[in-house]
């Protein structure tokens, strides 16, 4: 079993955390024995539901519930319809959603985890089994991408559907930028979240004094608990205070060390892998020139936020020598793990090892 750290995501204001739970008429029960056990408050919605209607027109002060699990059997949606619905609902919300699939059709479980990154799935047929997936569910980690997909092919060799293996554990990953707003932090985070997409255990760790990540704590996860200087969500752990897991098990640890310069020159170099980020207007390209400088004799790879593509010609004419270059599209999600994932297998390509699919 995966192991549980079980512990809520959020309170209302009177101390309760609160789950919504749409439900089919047969399996209205199953999510009672949390207020037993953590005095959780369950508000149930029983009958049948077109999913996506409900999630356009009807779903309203959402933000009240740490939870909302669905009951796939209530469902009247095609399979489409159920995956579009679920992409709206996590653009739309940070509310930790749970489905209950008890008797799923397998594709559609399958399609759900790749297409929507939805890993929170319910699929035992027993009563205890079926509390214990809800228990890691709701654990501050959730239940891993892993850990559903070989619920769910069980019968399935798991070389089947793990396309990569890691070569190397504690791999450092050093990120800097050239200077603020060129998206440094971005950077990190969408790398911290391809990796862990492809199943990696990987952290990500700010290690400067911009406080960044607090604030993002605060404003997209009021209801995730920070325990021990870190919090997890979508299969990355995030560490506060410029801790650095080490003998963690991680394959990645990402270091976010902000601007680079002279005092932190030092600890950019011990990452077996250095990145370095840039824009493309003027007064950025001088400060990356000015960057550059200082690791002349160091191995990096550069990073150009882009965005006309008639700047590349211009920057690589500037930034040419013996070094990586890469041009990223411009990220409006931190948590976006399909973007420049070109970009990442490519400066990751010694670590990952991509596996031939049956």
């Amino acid at each position: 079993m995966q192991e549980v750290h079980f512990g809520l995501l959020g309170d209302n204001e009177g101390g309760k955390s609160l789950l919504l739970y749409l439900t089919s008429n047969e399996n209205i029960g199953l999510f009672d024995f949390l207020t037993e056990e953590t005095g959780m408050l369950v508000k149930k919605l029983s009958g049948e539901f077109i999913l996506k209607n409900f999630i356009i027109y009807d779903m309203k002060n959402l933000d009240l519930y740490s939870y909302v699990a669905i009951d796939l059997a209530a469902l009247n949606d095609a399979p489409e319809d159920i995956i579009e619905a679920i992409i709206a609902f996590k653009t739309m919300y940070n509310t930790r959603l749970i489905l209950f699939a008890e008797n799923g059709d397998n594709g559609l479980l399958n399609r759900l985890i790749t297409e929507t990154e939805c890993y929170n799935i319910v699929t035992s047929d027993t009563i205890d089994g079926i509390q214990e997936e809800i228990r890691i569910c709701m654990s501050p980690q959730g239940m891993s991408r892993d850990y559903i997909l070989k619920t769910i092919n069980k019968d399935v060799q798991v070389e089947n559907f793990s396309k990569y293996s890691f070569s190397q554990e504690n791999v450092k990953i050093m990120v800097a930028g050239a200077m603020n707003r060129v998206g440094t932090t971005t950077t990190a985070i969408n790398m911290a979240n391809f990796l862990a997409k492809i199943g990696a255990k990987v952290s990500y760790t700010e290690a400067n004094d911009r406080n960044h990540l607090l604030q993002i704590h605060s404003y997209f996860f009021p209801n995730i608990p920070i325990v021990d200087n870190y919090f997890s969500y979508k299969g990355v752990d995030y560490f506060l205070d410029s801790s650095v897991p080490i003998d963690m098990g991680y394959n990645f640890a990402i270091v976010d060390i902000g601007i680079l310069k002279e005092k932190n020159l030092k600890v950019f170099g011990i990452g077996d892998v250095k990145v370095l980020c840039g824009g493309t207007k003027p007064y950025e390209i001088t400060e990356l020139v000015n960057s550059l400088k200082l690791v002349d004799d160091i191995k990096i790879d550069v990073i150009v936020q882009l965005i006309e593509k008639g700047e590349m010609q211009n920057v690589r004419r500037i930034l040419s020598g013996n070094r990586g270059l890469y041009f990223n599209k411009s990220s409006l999600n931190l948590f976006d793990s399909n973007i420049n994932e070109k970009t990442w297998e490519s400066i990751l390509s010694e670590y990952i090892v991509e596996h031939e699919t049956l």
